[in-house]
């Protein structure tokens, strides 16, 4: 039978099975319970005689691959961005368009002002 070890502190060492024959007494620091198999950090309970799974949340989380977002979600947020710098831009001609036409008013005043008084 396969028999598995833990450290001094109880906690799986994974590469370390040895298949144990009959006859032969257990080592120390061994169980033929098996672990988990998607355990990140098992720890032994000798007097239970079972493994309970001691790593973090956040520990598993950090392990997980991220995924890079696909061809699709990057066309979106390139859209996205586009269409907010387009938005702006067409603000500020608005924006320039009526400067214009303010500044154009003012030198009409002025101008008319100066044959006046000539």
């Amino acid at each position: 039978m396969w028999i598995y070890k833990y450290d001094d502190q109880y906690i799986y060492t994974p590469g370390e099975e040895q298949i144990l024959n009959e006859g032969e007494v257990l080592p120390e620091n061994y169980t033929e319970i098996p672990p988990p198999v998607e355990s990140y950090i098992a720890k032994y309970d000798s007097r239970k005689r079972e493994w309970k799974e001691t790593a973090s949340q956040e520990y598993i989380n950090s392990l997980k691959v991220k995924t890079s977002p696909s061809d699709l979600d990057l066309l979106k947020m390139q859209n996205a961005f586009l269409t907010k710098q387009i938005t702006q831009i067409l603000q500020e001609i608005t924006y320039l368009k009526l400067r214009e036409i303010e500044i154009t008013q003012q030198l009409t005043k002025w101008s008319g002002s100066q044959n006046i008084s000539k």
